[in-house]
C-alpha cells in the first residue's frame, strides 16, 4: 500500500507546486510568498529589484506575483507620478500592497 501512495502524494505535490496559486494554497508553500496590488492608478508599473514586472492591476488574489522570500525593493512607476519605493520582507503568505501615486511636482 506505501508504494501505491508515495507516488500519488508525489504527483499532488508537483501539481501543487507548479504555476499560480489560488490565495487559499499559498500559505505554508515552501519559501515563496505572493504580492497583490491595490495600487491608484492601477495602471503603474511594478518593478521588483530592478526587473518590470508588469502593470499592479494584473496582480490580483486570482493571479499574484509569485516573489521569493525574503527582501526585496519594490517600486511602482508612472509617467508624471512619484516614484513609490519600499523595501519589504517576503514570508510564505500573501503581501497586499496599497498605494496612492502622487502626481510629480505637488
Amino acid at each position: 500500500m506505501r508504494r501505491i501512495l508515495l507516488p500519488v502524494f508525489c504527483l499532488l505535490a508537483v501539481v501543487m507546486l507548479a504555476g499560480c496559486y489560488p490565495k487559499g494554497q499559498i500559505y505554508g508553500v515552501g519559501n515563496e510568498g505572493g504580492l497583490i496590488f491595490a495600487v491608484n492608478p492601477p495602471d503603474a508599473e511594478v518593478v521588483l529589484d530592478g526587473v518590470v514586472q508588469g502593470k499592479a492591476s494584473e496582480f490580483t488574489e486570482e493571479r499574484y506575483l509569485k516573489v521569493a522570500g525574503g527582501a526585496h525593493t519594490l517600486e511602482l512607476r508612472l509617467a508624471g507620478f512619484e516614484t513609490y519605493r519600499r523595501d519589504l520582507y517576503v514570508s510564505n503568505s500573501l503581501l497586499r500592497i496599497e498605494a496612492t501615486l502622487v502626481r510629480a511636482g505637488y
